[in-house]
């Protein structure tokens, strides 16, 4: 099947490539132009003039990510009725659970362990207790996935590796 004049196995890479190009050339343009305008109601702090493109950009990220995430758990579900639960030997369904399952896991564990401690910001008082371990909980799973995504990168690069060089 082709989309675009692209197959199947091919447009997920190429989304990959235009986002990469996207978030690059949008973090690019943020820290290049009018990054350090100064705030008109207080000079001692910056507002960078594309704070509000970024904010967009990143809201729209969020929202394909959600929207692609919705599509590919319901056209899973479509294609499954009555059929394997692995695909070419690998367990697919076994996966999925344990992503979500590893995901929600580190979504609550980290905003347990989130702090609650006031902070200032432009010189400004933050301390209500659920925002503060919210964004807590955001930079903690954010890091937290990152790092067992590497992980497991890693460990399929060198199996594969080893499998390969033992043929």
């Amino acid at each position: 099947m082709k989309w675009f004049g692209l197959s199947k196995d091919d447009i997920p890479q190429r989304v990959l490539r235009v986002l990469l190009a996207l978030t690059v050339v949008v973090f690019m343009a943020f820290f290049l132009i009018g990054y350090s305008h100064p705030y008109a109601e207080n000079p001692d702090f910056i507002e960078p003039k594309l704070t509000s493109v970024l904010l967009i950009f990143m809201l729209l990220v969020v929202m394909g990510a959600v929207a692609a995430a919705i599509w590919a758990i319901v056209s899973s579900m479509r294609r499954r009725n009555g059929t394997s639960q692995s695909a070419n030997g690998v367990p697919a369904t076994a996966i999925a659970v344990s992503v979500v399952l590893l995901t929600t896991l580190t979504l609550v564990a980290s905003f347990l362990a989130g702090s609650n401690a006031a902070m200032q910001v432009n010189g400004v008082e933050y301390k209500e207790d659920a925002w503060l371990r919210t964004a807590d909980m955001f930079v903690f799973s954010s890091i937290g996935l990152m790092v067992v995504a590497t992980a497991v990168v890693a460990v399929a690069t060198i199996r594969s590796h080893f499998k390969n060089r033992s043929k």
